[in-house]
């Protein structure tokens, strides 16, 4: 049976007046009507606000004082009134037809089903793109224990649901949409994919993509795989089933971590979870050798145990 999609598109925005006209145009420009934009202005300094204002109806402004981006987003997550979000950065574009395509893939499908479409990225005109990606994952598990399978764009979700997971986790600057999509994951009846590139990802000297450091990535790595570790730990028959995928990808994290002087202090909650993943987890990740010298002698012995190994192999 079909049920009636109803869009809100939620924009954070902090001194983003050099973009949000061209993304709030995009977003008025879709063939689908959105029930609302809401820009939640995170304390800017610049007429960002002032700028989403003059649109008027159905874009509406939140103000807030500075708190950041995942804040922001929970702001207008707790306010959004349509049946789905999408969250759209002050930078980005959509391809027209984006939302339709979306809302049409969620009208027949389950009701906590979530979609998600192709993204191109580019640096200064969006026809000329330097890299698109379609997303192939027919499911949210295990693929996005590995990587982030799309940016925040990319994704049509019902509210309910994102609200239901607890929406952004605040404390994490870096991956913190990954951290979102797969506590999504672990709620969502079925990821429906949309094979259409229309999320348009804008990289430009004040993005984040291009002003997080390599050591503020494998810190946000490091957070989002102990949390991960521990929904799973909770969830016998996902560790089951996942709990491999799990342990490799987290201690790739760790691994990637020190690899960028990450303190140990950082990094004791994935640390821990990594020894409670050798003992639960899977037949196989316990059978694995490196699981049983994380059991005899600890991580951070078997961390460097295992390091000081692969580089003799190379």
């Amino acid at each position: 049976m079909s049920r009636r999609v109803s869009v809100t598109i939620i924009t954070p925005c902090y001194n983003g007046g050099r973009f949000i006209a061209q993304t709030l145009q995009s977003a008025l420009a879709q063939t689908k009507p959105l029930l609302e934009i809401l820009v939640v202005d995170d304390g800017s300094t610049d007429d960002s606000a002032a700028i989403a204002e003059s649109f008027g109806a159905p874009v509406r402004v939140i103000r807030q004082a500075n708190q950041g981006e995942s804040v922001a987003r929970n702001q207008g997550l707790m306010q959004a009134q349509g049946s789905h979000v999408l969250f759209l950065d002050a930078d980005d574009l959509l391809e027209q037809t984006s939302v339709e395509r979306l809302a049409q893939a969620l009208e027949a499908a389950p009701e906590n089903a979530v979609a998600i479409m192709g993204c191109a990225w580019f640096s200064d005109d969006p026809n000329t793109p330097y890299t698109v990606k379609v997303p192939s994952a027919e499911t949210f598990f295990p693929a996005i224990i590995e990587s982030n399978l799309a940016p925040p764009h990319c994704w049509l979700a019902p509210t309910a649901l994102v609200r239901g997971v607890g929406g952004f986790f605040a404390d994490l600057r870096w991956f913190e949409d990954w951290d979102l999509w797969w506590r999504v994951g672990l709620e969502a009846t079925v990821l429906v994919r949309v094979p259409h590139v229309g999320a348009l990802y804008r990289r430009h000297p004040g993005s984040q993509l291009a002003t997080t450091t390599p050591a503020d990535q494998a810190r946000g790595h490091a957070v989002l795989m102990a949390r991960m570790a521990q929904a799973f730990l909770a969830r016998p028959e996902t560790l089951a089933a996942h709990g491999d995928k799990l342990f490799w990808s987290a201690f790739t994290a760790l691994t990637r971590a020190r690899a960028h002087d990450v303190s140990w202090t950082e990094l004791e909650p994935l640390e821990q979870s990594l020894r409670q993943v050798s003992r639960g987890g899977s037949s196989s990740v316990s059978k694995s050798r490196l699981a049983r010298m994380i059991r005899l002698l600890g991580v951070r012995p078997a961390a460097r145990l295992h390091a000081f190994k692969e580089g003799r192999r190379r």
